[in-house]
């Protein structure tokens, strides 16, 4: 079994309307949700974080990679496109692209492919994780808990 590490919870509030902000750590991340479903379009919608976060973990991990090799990474850029699948609702297919400014030996390329392939969001999309749900109230403070498993595989 792998080794847990419990993170300090992010804290999540209603700003208004359909806008909600995220505390993580010292950092406040809103979303909203685009006009069409009601929302203002203020900030990005919750599930574009997750490609937010793919995007973002992988451009990390090959800055890294370059930055050990004295590889330029200057330019750079990840695009993240998303599939949605319905039944449920959900995105069905994360598609990254990393975009180099310069040519890269084959052997750079494939590392590069297998470094992508390592950072924490990318292994989290692609293998699944427990999700466990508790609802609170002030009536009941012993709380209900749902446990659902995903499976991603």
């Amino acid at each position: 079994m792998a080794a847990e590490n419990v993170r300090q919870p992010i804290v999540v509030t209603h700003q208004g309307g359909l806008r909600f902000a995220a505390q993580v750590g010292s950092h406040r991340v809103l979303v909203d949700q685009p006009v069409r479903s009601g929302g203002d379009d203020t900030a990005p919608a919750p599930i574009e974080l997750l490609g937010a976060a793919l995007g973002t973990c992988i451009a990390l991990y090959v800055k890294q990679f370059c930055r050990v090799r004295s590889l330029s990474c200057e330019g750079m850029r990840v695009e993240v496109e998303t599939v949605a699948i319905a039944n449920p609702n959900r995105i069905g297919r994360f598609i990254a692209r990393v975009v180099l400014p310069m040519e890269l030996p084959r052997q750079y390329a494939d590392m590069i492919e297998r470094v992508v392939r390592s950072c924490p969001a990318h292994n989290t999309l692609a293998r699944g994780a427990e999700m466990t749900v508790s609802v609170e109230t002030a009536l009941r403070p012993d709380p209900y808990v749902l446990v659902e498993t995903v499976d991603s595989r």
